[in-house]
């Protein structure tokens, strides 16, 4: 019974961890200044159409606000810039914008701050590397449904639960017999 236990324990677990989500929103820090990016769809952005990306700033201080920062995007793919421009200013903390990554592969996306007042907050540069994946790849990157891997989980569990019951009453009614 022991043994069973732990062989249920395991593949519960196991199909568990196969269903674990991933997230692309990685927080960068550089000084006080923290930064998270999202792009969707998904945080899979995917080559030839707009994708709609938001950073969502953080300050130690409390001091920082996009209305009050130079704050500009570097758009790079290896050492080629393909483009530049000044974030906006969606709320004091938040900045949406939209960008067409021109072809798939590797980018590299500069975030820099330079405060409009001098100190008002520290300058800052936070760098995301973001893989952009092409139209046909794009299926490819789908995440594993959490919901399936607990369904998957539990029903193996169940059919062991049930192959071990009827191993255990078959067991008992030879044992039975052997004693008469």
């Amino acid at each position: 019974m022991r043994q069973f236990a732990v062989l249920v324990i395991a593949i519960t677990t196991a199909s568990l961890a196969l269903s674990g989500t991933a997230s692309a929103h990685v927080l960068k820090v550089d000084g006080n200044i923290s930064a998270v990016l999202h792009i969707n769809p998904d945080d899979n952005p995917i080559s030839g159409t707009p994708t709609a990306y938001a950073l969502y700033f953080n300050d130690d201080t409390g001091r920082f606000s996009l209305s009050e920062c130079n704050c500009t995007v570097t758009v790079k793919n290896g050492s080629q810039t393909v483009a530049a421009h000044s974030l906006r200013d969606t709320s004091r903390l938040q900045s949406n914008n939209t960008f067409t990554f021109p072809k798939p592969g590797a980018y590299i996306l500069t975030i820099q701050g330079k405060p409009k007042k001098s100190d008002a907050f520290q300058p800052f540069e936070i760098i995301y590397l973001e893989r952009v994946a092409s139209r046909q790849n794009s299926i490819t990157t789908q995440t594993f449904p959490p919901i399936l891997g607990i369904g998957l989980g539990l029903g193996i569990c169940l059919i062991l639960l049930g192959a071990y019951k009827q191993n255990y009453d078959y067991n008992k009614r030879r044992g039975n017999k052997k004693n008469t």
